[in-house]
């Protein structure tokens, strides 16, 4: 109701909410993610799987096909025992047409399905 009186849209009423202290700041992928990630890689499709993650773990619900996509990506990223890496300099690969983003082996220091960086 309050973005339909002030013409706006509801994440810009959740953002002033935020900045009053009326609620919790809410997860994005730039939590999870330990990389800048350049203006050119962030419309990718692992851009929208780490994005689909934040929301499921958020509690929000996600759509039929984001949740097949997701299950799908999780699913090969297991079986192949990869993780994700970045760097904005890599050329466009398998996991990413754009670069950036790309595949690896699964090392004992790896917790989860990101590359974290060592330094």
């Amino acid at each position: 109701q309050i973005a339909e009186t002030y013409e706006v849209g509801e994440s810009a009423v959740w953002k002033a909410l935020q900045r009053a202290g009326y609620n919790e700041p809410v997860a994005t992928y730039k939590d999870i993610l330990p990389w800048e990630i350049s203006d050119e890689h962030k419309a990718t499709a692992i851009m929208e799987r780490f994005r689909s993650i934040v929301k499921r773990d958020n509690g929000g619900v996600l759509r039929q096909d984001e949740e097949v996509r997701l299950r799908r990506w999780l699913h090969e990223l297991e079986v192949n025992d990869l993780v994700v890496n970045y760097h904005p300099d890599a050329p466009p690969n398998s996991a990413s047409s754009k670069g950036g983003f790309y595949y690896v082996p699964k090392s004992k220091q790896d917790d989860g399905i990101i590359r974290r960086p060592t330094s």
